[in-house]
Protein backbone atom coordinates (compact mmCIF):
# COMPACT_ATOMS: atom_id res chain seq x y z
CA UNK A 1 0.00 0.00 0.00
CA UNK A 2 1.45 3.31 -1.07
CA UNK A 3 1.98 6.14 1.41
CA UNK A 4 0.60 8.58 -1.13
CA UNK A 5 -1.81 10.13 1.35
CA UNK A 6 1.11 11.01 3.61
CA UNK A 7 2.95 12.67 0.72
CA UNK A 8 -0.15 14.71 -0.06
CA UNK A 9 -0.50 15.63 3.61
CA UNK A 10 3.10 16.87 3.74
CA UNK A 11 2.67 18.79 0.47
CA UNK A 12 -0.50 20.40 1.82
CA UNK A 13 1.28 21.41 5.01
CA UNK A 14 4.04 23.01 2.95
CA UNK A 15 1.45 25.03 1.07
CA UNK A 16 -0.22 26.10 4.32
CA UNK A 17 3.11 27.32 5.69
CA UNK A 18 3.77 29.40 2.55
CA UNK A 19 0.28 30.88 2.76
CA UNK A 20 0.76 31.76 6.43
CA UNK A 21 4.09 33.42 5.69
CA UNK A 22 2.47 35.45 2.88
CA UNK A 23 -0.75 36.41 4.66
CA UNK A 24 0.34 36.62 8.31
CA UNK A 25 4.12 36.98 8.26
CA UNK A 26 4.45 38.17 11.86
CA UNK A 27 2.37 35.26 13.15
CA UNK A 28 4.51 32.84 11.17
CA UNK A 29 7.73 34.44 12.42
CA UNK A 30 6.58 34.09 16.03
CA UNK A 31 5.95 30.39 15.41
CA UNK A 32 9.58 30.10 14.33
CA UNK A 33 10.84 32.08 17.32
CA UNK A 34 8.93 29.79 19.70
CA UNK A 35 10.40 26.68 18.07
CA UNK A 36 13.90 28.10 18.54
CA UNK A 37 13.13 28.81 22.19
CA UNK A 38 11.75 25.33 22.86
CA UNK A 39 14.72 23.59 21.30
CA UNK A 40 17.28 25.88 22.94
CA UNK A 41 16.07 25.28 26.47
CA UNK A 42 16.15 21.53 25.80
CA UNK A 43 19.70 21.92 24.44
CA UNK A 44 20.79 23.61 27.65
CA UNK A 45 19.31 20.83 29.77
CA UNK A 46 21.02 18.30 27.46
CA UNK A 47 24.43 19.83 28.14
CA UNK A 48 23.67 19.98 31.86
CA UNK A 49 22.83 16.27 31.88
CA UNK A 50 26.02 15.48 29.97
CA UNK A 51 28.02 17.51 32.47
CA UNK A 52 26.39 16.20 35.64
CA UNK A 53 26.29 12.55 34.55
CA UNK A 54 29.53 12.58 32.61
CA UNK A 55 31.31 10.45 35.18
CA UNK A 56 28.74 7.67 34.77
CA UNK A 57 28.13 5.34 31.81
CA UNK A 58 24.65 6.84 31.41
CA UNK A 59 25.33 10.53 30.76
CA UNK A 60 25.36 10.39 26.98
CA UNK A 61 22.54 7.84 26.92
CA UNK A 62 20.15 9.86 29.08
CA UNK A 63 21.10 13.17 27.48
CA UNK A 64 20.48 11.81 23.99
CA UNK A 65 17.14 10.30 25.02
CA UNK A 66 16.04 13.57 26.59
CA UNK A 67 16.91 15.62 23.49
CA UNK A 68 14.00 14.20 21.51
CA UNK A 69 11.65 16.00 23.91
CA UNK A 70 12.57 19.19 22.03
CA UNK A 71 11.28 17.94 18.68
CA UNK A 72 8.19 16.50 20.34
CA UNK A 73 7.45 19.91 21.89
CA UNK A 74 7.78 21.59 18.50
CA UNK A 75 5.64 19.06 16.62
CA UNK A 76 2.87 18.99 19.21
CA UNK A 77 2.79 22.79 19.64
CA UNK A 78 2.65 23.33 15.84
CA UNK A 79 5.62 25.70 15.86
CA UNK A 80 8.12 25.80 13.01
CA UNK A 81 11.66 24.45 12.88
CA UNK A 82 13.98 25.04 9.93
CA UNK A 83 15.22 21.47 9.75
CA UNK A 84 11.79 19.81 9.69
CA UNK A 85 10.70 22.40 7.12
CA UNK A 86 13.42 20.96 4.89
CA UNK A 87 11.09 17.95 4.72
CA UNK A 88 7.71 19.65 4.31
CA UNK A 89 8.72 22.30 1.80
CA UNK A 90 10.92 20.04 -0.29
CA UNK A 91 7.98 17.65 -0.71
CA UNK A 92 5.52 20.46 -1.51
CA UNK A 93 7.92 21.95 -4.07
CA UNK A 94 8.68 18.56 -5.61
CA UNK A 95 4.93 17.97 -5.89
CA UNK A 96 4.33 21.44 -7.38
CA UNK A 97 2.21 22.71 -4.48
CA UNK A 98 4.82 25.39 -3.80
CA UNK A 99 7.78 26.77 -5.72
CA UNK A 100 11.43 26.26 -4.84
CA UNK A 101 11.82 30.04 -4.73
CA UNK A 102 9.09 30.43 -2.10
CA UNK A 103 10.59 27.48 -0.24
CA UNK A 104 13.98 29.22 -0.06
CA UNK A 105 12.32 32.38 1.30
CA UNK A 106 10.43 30.45 3.97
CA UNK A 107 13.54 28.53 4.98
CA UNK A 108 15.38 31.83 5.41
CA UNK A 109 12.62 33.38 7.52
CA UNK A 110 12.29 30.24 9.64
CA UNK A 111 16.05 30.02 10.16
CA UNK A 112 16.16 33.64 11.34
CA UNK A 113 13.19 33.11 13.65
CA UNK A 114 14.79 30.04 15.18
CA UNK A 115 17.97 32.07 15.77
CA UNK A 116 16.01 34.83 17.51
CA UNK A 117 14.43 32.20 19.75
CA UNK A 118 17.86 30.81 20.65
CA UNK A 119 19.13 34.31 21.49
CA UNK A 120 16.10 34.98 23.72
CA UNK A 121 16.67 31.78 25.72
CA UNK A 122 20.40 32.51 26.02
CA UNK A 123 19.51 35.99 27.29
CA UNK A 124 17.10 34.55 29.84
CA UNK A 125 19.70 32.09 31.12
CA UNK A 126 22.27 34.88 31.34
CA UNK A 127 19.85 37.17 33.19
CA UNK A 128 19.14 34.50 35.79
CA UNK A 129 22.85 34.10 36.54
CA UNK A 130 22.78 30.42 35.57
CA UNK A 131 25.44 30.81 32.87
CA UNK A 132 27.72 32.81 35.14
CA UNK A 133 27.49 30.08 37.76
CA UNK A 134 28.76 27.41 35.38
CA UNK A 135 32.48 26.57 35.61
CA UNK A 136 34.65 27.14 32.54
CA UNK A 137 35.03 23.35 32.28
CA UNK A 138 31.27 22.79 31.94
CA UNK A 139 30.25 20.42 29.13
CA UNK A 140 28.37 23.25 27.39
CA UNK A 141 31.52 25.33 26.96
CA UNK A 142 33.77 22.41 26.14
CA UNK A 143 31.27 20.98 23.67
CA UNK A 144 30.65 24.30 21.93
CA UNK A 145 34.35 24.87 21.44
CA UNK A 146 34.89 21.32 20.19
CA UNK A 147 32.27 21.82 17.49
CA UNK A 148 34.28 24.67 15.97
CA UNK A 149 37.45 22.58 15.71
CA UNK A 150 35.96 19.87 13.51
CA UNK A 151 36.86 19.69 9.81
CA UNK A 152 34.31 21.29 7.49
CA UNK A 153 33.64 17.96 5.75
CA UNK A 154 33.01 16.23 9.09
CA UNK A 155 30.57 18.95 10.16
CA UNK A 156 28.77 18.72 6.82
CA UNK A 157 28.31 14.95 6.91
CA UNK A 158 27.33 15.04 10.57
CA UNK A 159 24.74 17.60 9.50
CA UNK A 160 23.46 15.21 6.82
CA UNK A 161 23.22 12.44 9.41
CA UNK A 162 21.39 14.65 11.89
CA UNK A 163 18.63 15.91 9.61
CA UNK A 164 18.23 12.60 7.82
CA UNK A 165 17.20 11.17 11.19
CA UNK A 166 15.23 14.23 12.35
CA UNK A 167 13.17 14.27 9.15
CA UNK A 168 12.80 10.51 9.32
CA UNK A 169 11.36 10.94 12.83
CA UNK A 170 8.88 13.53 11.55
CA UNK A 171 7.97 11.38 8.55
CA UNK A 172 7.31 8.36 10.80
CA UNK A 173 5.23 10.52 13.12
CA UNK A 174 2.94 11.19 10.11
CA UNK A 175 1.82 7.57 10.37
CA UNK A 176 0.96 7.73 14.07
CA UNK A 177 -2.62 8.46 15.09
CA UNK A 178 -2.07 8.66 18.85
CA UNK A 179 -0.10 11.53 20.39
CA UNK A 180 1.81 9.19 22.69
CA UNK A 181 2.96 7.16 19.70
CA UNK A 182 4.20 10.35 17.99
CA UNK A 183 6.13 11.36 21.09
CA UNK A 184 7.72 7.92 21.40
CA UNK A 185 8.85 7.74 17.77
CA UNK A 186 10.19 11.30 17.82
CA UNK A 187 12.23 10.72 20.97
CA UNK A 188 13.62 7.34 19.91
CA UNK A 189 14.67 8.32 16.38
CA UNK A 190 16.14 11.67 17.45
CA UNK A 191 18.08 9.76 20.12
CA UNK A 192 20.05 8.07 17.35
CA UNK A 193 21.40 11.27 15.81
CA UNK A 194 22.45 12.67 19.19
CA UNK A 195 24.09 9.45 20.28
CA UNK A 196 25.99 9.22 16.99
CA UNK A 197 27.18 12.83 17.21
CA UNK A 198 25.18 14.53 14.45
CA UNK A 199 25.28 18.29 13.90
CA UNK A 200 21.91 20.03 14.05
CA UNK A 201 22.15 23.67 12.98
CA UNK A 202 19.26 24.95 15.12
CA UNK A 203 20.30 22.99 18.19
CA UNK A 204 23.78 24.42 17.68
CA UNK A 205 22.27 27.91 17.75
CA UNK A 206 21.19 27.20 21.32
CA UNK A 207 24.62 25.81 22.19
CA UNK A 208 26.56 28.70 20.66
CA UNK A 209 24.41 31.58 21.91
CA UNK A 210 24.56 30.36 25.51
CA UNK A 211 28.28 29.58 25.26
CA UNK A 212 29.04 33.04 23.84
CA UNK A 213 27.30 34.66 26.81
CA UNK A 214 29.07 32.38 29.29
CA UNK A 215 32.68 31.56 30.09
CA UNK A 216 33.53 29.73 26.89
CA UNK A 217 36.51 30.62 24.70
CA UNK A 218 34.20 30.24 21.70
CA UNK A 219 34.37 32.99 19.09
CA UNK A 220 31.58 34.24 16.87
CA UNK A 221 33.65 33.30 13.82
CA UNK A 222 33.99 29.72 15.06
CA UNK A 223 30.24 29.49 15.67
CA UNK A 224 29.44 30.80 12.17
CA UNK A 225 31.93 28.33 10.66
CA UNK A 226 30.12 25.41 12.24
CA UNK A 227 26.67 26.79 11.45
CA UNK A 228 27.49 27.17 7.74
CA UNK A 229 28.49 23.57 7.15
CA UNK A 230 25.97 22.09 9.58
CA UNK A 231 23.16 24.00 7.83
CA UNK A 232 24.24 22.83 4.38
CA UNK A 233 24.43 19.26 5.66
CA UNK A 234 20.99 19.54 7.28
CA UNK A 235 19.45 20.68 3.98
CA UNK A 236 21.01 17.80 2.07
CA UNK A 237 19.99 15.28 4.73
CA UNK A 238 16.39 16.47 4.87
CA UNK A 239 15.83 17.08 1.16
CA UNK A 240 17.88 14.44 -0.64
CA UNK A 241 17.81 11.65 1.95
CA UNK A 242 14.15 11.84 3.05
CA UNK A 243 11.83 14.33 1.31
CA UNK A 244 12.43 13.67 -2.38
CA UNK A 245 12.91 9.87 -2.04
CA UNK A 246 9.67 9.72 0.01
CA UNK A 247 7.71 11.60 -2.67
CA UNK A 248 9.40 9.71 -5.53
CA UNK A 249 8.55 6.22 -4.29
CA UNK A 250 4.94 7.24 -3.62
CA UNK A 251 3.80 8.75 -6.94
CA UNK A 252 0.34 10.09 -7.70
CA UNK A 253 -0.47 7.13 -9.96
CA UNK A 254 1.11 3.76 -9.09
CA UNK A 255 3.07 2.16 -11.92
CA UNK A 256 1.31 -0.74 -13.61
CA UNK A 257 2.53 -4.12 -12.50
CA UNK A 258 3.72 -6.59 -15.20
CA UNK A 259 0.95 -8.90 -16.39
CA UNK A 260 3.06 -11.92 -15.49
CA UNK A 261 3.09 -10.88 -11.83
CA UNK A 262 -0.38 -11.08 -10.25
CA UNK A 263 -1.09 -8.32 -7.78
CA UNK A 264 -1.64 -9.38 -4.18
CA UNK A 265 -2.34 -7.48 -0.95
CA UNK A 266 0.69 -6.64 1.15
CA UNK A 267 -0.92 -8.56 4.01
CA UNK A 268 -0.54 -11.76 1.96
CA UNK A 269 3.17 -11.24 1.32
CA UNK A 270 5.57 -13.17 3.54
CA UNK A 271 9.29 -12.51 3.98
Amino acid sequence: MFDRSLVEKAAHMGGVKISLLRDASLRYFVRCVLAGMYLSIVVFVYWSLINDLGATPYGKLLGSLFFGVGLAMIVLSHTDLFTSNNLYLAISSYEGTTTWRSTAVLWGVCYLGNLVGAIIVAGLLYATGILDALPATHALYVGALHKTHEAASAIFWRGVLANWLVCLAVRLAFSCREEIAKIAILILVVFMFLYLGGEHSIANMGTFTTALLGKSDLTLGGALYNELFATLGNIVGGVLFIAIPFAFINPAAPEEMPESVPAQPLSDVRA
